[in-house]
């Protein structure tokens, strides 16, 4: 009896024992639904969370960009205390733990697929995320990033290393690209659609692109930016038409999901303008600074893209009084130069003023507030009546990350100041032309037809150029000149903050923006305060000294900037 017991027990140890070599081997060929192989992947469907990751950075540093140059207000009244720590922790989760870290991941699953043109997309969208973190932060974490529990307090990096890096992985994209995928992303490229050879072509120039973006942004501390720029103007393979411009584009769907334009998300609904004050100096440069707008088309000598850029809610000032608005009962700063603008410009131009933190008004029926370009709300046409939901453009709007004006508007800057080849004049012609050619064929790309009577007419178009080229010929030296770029290329810029704020620091354009509110509001902002999220839980991190710490490209003096 006991030799059959222990017959029985060595049963069933080896019977368990066999079991579980084969229930481990059939585990094994087993997916796991709930912690799947890399290797399964679909590289084009995990493409769209990094391209949706990528377009949200770019509207959130946009805003921040936007705000500190007077597009939209910037809330203050001192830029110490504009923002805090906290205020970018949205934006700098979003660039570490959405695009750079599904960046990293995708790379090699893509690659491995031999899906070379979904490995440049990522690899170009990774070195943009990275440049725009050091153009707001300054000195960043990369190399120690995102490595999980291998290093949990990564170290900054040089913002110059960072920006090397990136260049480098433009090169990197660039060789991709030009290897024969296993197949192309088709529609799931948000950008290009890039369905063959040619549509893979456009990333190309993209990133050559980029390359002379960053070229012209850091040229005040390389020596070989002349070098490098000519090259790429050598080569002429860079953004210069309609169909090449980098945007990523919204629809009118308003649930599940809501894929319209942010700032029409904000700013038309049932209860007025909630979102974005226009800032008085933006509104300002276009209406009244070089001619004044007028009601009557025929007699409007404003900027053409005026009604495309702003809706006016009002098109007078019937509703403004001491509590719809209580700068229009107040006189300018004493600080103010003369001729500066402030508060209420013209006919129904309500907008806030630079650093204005006073409480809001019950003016979200009354303030003036984004138009059809590029955020897809409505195009002014004297309607004088509050936004509303599905109005204009329903959100079909774009985010412009860069487009053939910008690159006429650096070629045009790097020729003034570096004497790269071409021609400053021509370029800056070249500029606005598709500067205009882009904002007033807009809503026919959307299916909307703007009031005839309010388009601008060619010869409007035209008289504008031939009087701005004027004032360029009779500027006398490269800082009167590179005034009137930078002024255009300001203008122009309208939903890239981005690059406006790296404008601004980098030539001091626009130079006679509109000063803060108070008299004494501390050195400007030069970089943004770390966020919350890395300085309070990295042991490495340490916050700045202030908003006045220059990232390694602005090399200009303090007090530069206003």
């Amino acid at each position: 009896m006991k030799l059959n017991k222990i017959i029985i027990g060595l049963l069933a140890v080896a019977i368990m024992g066999s079991c579980s070599k084969i229930a481990d081997k059939f585990d094994s060929n087993l997916n796991n639904p709930n912690t799947p192989d890399p290797s399964a992947a679909n590289s084009d469907l995990y493409l769209n969370v990094v391209q949706l990751s990528f377009a949200g950075l770019f509207n959130t540093a946009s805003s921040f960009g936007m705000e500190v140059t007077r597009q939209i207000v910037m809330y203050g009244p001192t830029y110490q205390n504009a923002y805090t720590p906290t205020s970018f922790d949205g934006v700098w989760d979003n660039g570490y733990t959405s695009v750079l870290k599904h960046a990293n991941a995708l790379i090699p699953i893509a690659d491995a697929q031999k899906k070379y043109v979904v490995v440049g997309m990522t690899k170009i969208m990774k070195a943009y995320t990275m440049m725009t973190l050091v153009d707001m932060f300054g000195d960043i974490p990369y190399t120690e990033a995102n490595l999980g529990s291998e290093n949990t307090n990564p170290g900054v990096e040089s913002g110059k290393d960072v920006y090397a890096k990136a260049i480098a992985l433009l090169d990197e994209a660039i060789a991709d690209l030009a290897k024969t995928p296993s197949s192309y992303p088709g529609v799931t490229d948000l950008f290009y659609g890039a369905a063959n050879a040619t549509g893979a072509k456009k990333w190309v120039t993209l990133a050559k692109t980029l390359k002379l973006r960053a070229y012209v942004t850091t040229r005040l501390v390389d020596a070989s930016a002349k070098t490098k720029i000519d090259a790429l103007l050598t080569e002429n393979d860079l953004i210069d038409t309609p169909a090449e411009d980098f945007e990523f584009k919204y629809s009118t769907k308003q649930t599940n999901p809501n894929s319209r334009h942010p700032r029409y998300n904000g700013n038309y609904s049932s209860t007025g303008s909630s979102g974005d004050y226009m800032g008085t100096y933006f509104m300002w440069t276009m209406v009244r600074e070089k001619a004044a707008f007028s009601n009557n088309a025929a007699n409007d000598k404003s900027d053409p893209r005026t009604r495309y850029y702003f809706y006016r809610q009002r098109i007078g000032y019937g509703d403004v009084n001491e509590a719809s608005s209580s700068c229009s009962v107040a006189p300018p700063p004493a600080h103010y130069t003369p001729g500066m603008p402030f508060c209420l410009i013209t006919s129904g131009f309500w907008g806030r003023d630079h650093g204005d933190n006073t409480g809001i008004p019950p003016d979200g029926s009354f303030r003036t507030t984004v138009g059809i370009y590029p955020c897809g709300g409505d195009f002014d046409a004297n309607q004088g009546a509050s936004v509303g939901l599905n109005r204009g453009g329903q959100g079909a709007g774009i985010q412009p990350i860069w487009q053939t004006a910008f690159t006429e508007f650096v070629k045009a800057e790097a020729n003034l100041t570096l004497t790269t080849a071409g021609n400053a004049r021509t370029s800056l012609q070249n500029a606005v032309t598709a500067s205009f050619a882009k904002v007033i064929g807009f809503p026919a790309t959307i299916g909307v037809t703007p009031n005839p009577t309010y388009v601008p007419s060619s010869a409007r178009q035209t008289q504008y150029i031939t009087d701005l080229l004027t004032a360029y010929d009779a500027a006398t030296t490269t800082d009167e000149k590179m005034t009137i770029i930078g002024k255009e290329y300001y203008i122009a810029l309208w939903g890239n903050g981005v690059d406006a704020y790296n404008l601004y620091r980098r030539t001091g354009k626009p130079s006679n923006m509109q000063l803060p509110i108070v008299s004494a509001p501390g050195a400007f902002t030069s970089s943004m305060y770390y966020p919350s999220v890395y300085v309070n839980r990295n042991q490495n991190a340490a916050q700045k000294s202030g908003v006045d710490v220059h990232v390694f490209w602005d090399t200009n003096p303090p007090g530069f900037n206003k």
